[in-house]
């Protein structure tokens, strides 16, 4: 399967090849990209937040401990709806946030749909090199 980059984020199925599914190696790129973009843009605090899919927690503990190797301060609401997320980023006055869902799709899929301080972020485009 591809993994694919759209307005609802970027999703895959779990493991496989780096760049052709969501793997630990794409979710560490994609968190670390998201963090230096957040760091670009002064901020220090992210929300992240996650379904309940079997794979939630290692991507979860993906996306925490590379934006915390970044230096960012990260807010893990764990198991949480994506309205939850999307109002805590305000809440907590937070630069953004990081949904780890895939929605509808089946279980071996998983997300990270990004948010700025304000709303959903256009997804970074898949030509992107890291």
């Amino acid at each position: 399967m591809t993994l694919i980059t759209s307005i609802s984020g970027i999703r895959g199925t779990i493991g496989g090849k780096p760049g052709e599914n969501l793997t630990p190696q794409d979710v560490v790129k994609f968190a670390a990209a998201y963090g230096t973009w957040i760091k670009s843009r002064k901020g220090r605090k992210v929300v992240i937040g996650r379904d309940a899919r079997l794979s939630g927690k290692i991507v979860s503990q993906l996306v925490a401990s590379t934006l915390q190797s970044l230096g960012l301060d990260v807010v893990d609401l764990g198991l949480s709806t994506t309205p939850t997320v999307e109002l805590a980023v305000p809440l907590e006055k937070a630069a953004g946030g990081i949904i780890l869902t895939a929605s509808h799709n089946p279980i071996q899929w998983n997300a990270l749909k990004l948010l700025n301080h304000k709303v959903s972020l256009s997804p970074l485009k898949p030509e992107v090199k890291f």
